[in-house]
């Protein structure tokens, strides 16, 4: 396994990206759900750029001045594969980490394609081919129901008092989450299940 799969807070976080296409625009895209500050510079800068929130731009080429210790990584998602090598390089030297969208095989990291809901977070990459981490994701999206984000936001509500507890612990929460109450909770709602549970605590 190439990559170590990790999710990091970056609410608030500065991101640079150094190319303003349709690449560059996926992926913000992604950073601005997770509520970074983005700040883009490419001589072109995509329309969709100016609907995420927290972003700011520069409408010229990438220079080595640019890369500033404040970026917690840059993303290279420029076709000029010369700046991209110089300018990687640089954040190389600063400890910032980078994502070379041209050359995976020189990124400190990947972004996958994400299925999300509530808090539930689902990350699939694939070797450089977005396809078939698209097809997966749409495929991992149908167990994303109603009655599994209910299940997940009740156990996240009832964990401190089921660990807690000197007559259940995690084994019991590892329990719970199975097709029969699932079931339960799609035919009568959450509220029954949630009093068994209290009244084992």
């Amino acid at each position: 396994m190439q990559y170590m799969p990790l999710f990091i807070d970056l609410n608030d976080r500065n991101i640079l990206f150094v190319g303003g296409g349709n690449v560059a625009l996926r992926k913000a895209r992604q950073f601005a759900e997770a509520g970074a500050q983005i700040h883009v510079i490419a001589p072109e800068i995509k329309e969709g750029f100016h609907e995420l929130a927290k972003v700011s731009f520069e409408q010229k080429k990438a220079v080595p001045e640019d890369i500033s210790d404040k970026y917690f990584a840059v993303i290279f998602a420029s076709s000029d594969k010369e700046t991209n090598e110089k300018l990687s390089k640089i954040c190389k030297e600063k400890r910032i980490i980078v994502d070379r969208c041209d050359d995976h095989s020189k990124s400190d990291f990947v972004t996958g394609s994400i299925t999300a809901k509530g808090s539930v977070i689902n990350s699939t990459v694939s070797g450089g081919i977005p396809a078939l981490s698209s097809y997966l994701n749409k495929e991992i999206e149908k167990l994303f129901t109603d009655e599994l984000i209910e299940l997940n936001k009740l156990l996240i509500e009832l964990r401190p008092a089921i660990l807690s507890s000197k007559k259940l612990g995690t084994s019991f929460m590892s329990s719970l989450v199975n097709k029969e109450n699932l079931l339960r909770i799609k035919e009568e709602g959450i509220d029954l299940l949630k009093q068994e549970i209290l009244a084992c605590l």
